[in-house]
């Protein structure tokens, strides 16, 4: 236990002040659009943050996963490992997925070409190197013959992307406690917010396609818990809590050195 202290920084409380009314309609509305009815409701966490000073990360999170443990700053106790690794992955792989975003509407944009051109012939060339799998520039594997974390892109539209982490034996040896998850990565204004999920969640309602509802009221909390309960799928949940994270009225965690945890898993010793 004590090597990960070494590599695995654990989140500090870097604001204490937190709207407990709105994180709770926050979570509430999220279980209510990852569920069907009877059905069991999915281990998540949802982040979405910011970078801190050099290589600093600070995040706002809503957790309902079974047995993970909240950041805080006592020394007593479990430590949060799943959300320590969950959040300095987040950073790794929001470039990736921005990139594959980027790609995604570019193939969009081929199409509506070639398809408007009457060339159905190339497109069908195009739809076979789908769905893009973006990959980190070599360099970022360190001693690894593949990327730390790999993932397969279950479904994405301009906005929102779902995909599954494959972790690579050595990441599994280095986190016990990581198992196959699968994730979710949204854009909205030039701000990201990632969710994890134990298992793969009813994505009826997670808004593929959809024109999400934009935030255009004042940035209260009350205003943001108006919002929240018309939510209509999860883009909009997720709209809501990057409000929420850039006006602070969540408590918000610091990794102060989110590289650690990449550096060492790039060095491929075990």
């Amino acid at each position: 236990m004590a090597k990960k202290k070494k590599y695995l920084i654990m989140p500090v409380v870097h604001s204490k002040f937190n709207d407990k009314e709105l994180e709770d309609s926050l979570v509430n509305k999220s279980r209510n659009l990852l569920t069907k009815e009877k059905g069991d409701v999915p281990s998540f966490i949802f982040l979405s943050g910011s970078f801190f000073d050099i290589k600093g990360f600070v995040y706002t999170g809503l957790r309902a996963w079974k047995g993970a443990v909240k950041p805080s700053n006592k020394d007593e106790g479990r430590r949060p490992l799943l959300e320590a690794t969950f959040a300095s992955l987040s950073v790794y792989l929001s470039s990736l997925l921005a990139l594959q975003a980027d790609f995604f509407f570019a193939y969009q944009e081929i199409q509506d070409i070639l398809l408007d051109k009457k060339r159905e012939d190339l497109w069908t060339i195009v739809e076979e190197k789908l769905p893009f799998i973006s990959l980190p520039p070599r360099e970022m594997y360190g001693n690894q013959v593949s990327p730390i974390s790999p993932y397969f892109v279950i479904e994405q539209d301009e906005e929102l992307t779902l995909g599954e982490i494959y972790p690579s034996a050595y990441l599994t040896n280095i986190i016990k406690s990581i198992k196959t998850r699968f994730f979710v990565f949204f854009q909205y204004e030039g701000y990201s917010a990632f969710g994890f999920f134990d298992s793969l969640p009813d994505r009826s309602k997670f808004g593929f396609e959809e024109k999400a509802r934009p935030f255009e009221a004042e940035p209260t909390p009350e205003n943001l818990i108006e919002y929240t309960g018309k939510t209509k799928n999860l883009k909009e949940l997720l709209i809501a809590l990057i409000e929420a994270h850039n006006n602070a009225y969540l408590e918000q965690f610091l990794i102060p050195d989110y590289e650690l945890l990449l550096n060492k898993l790039l060095e491929g010793e075990t």
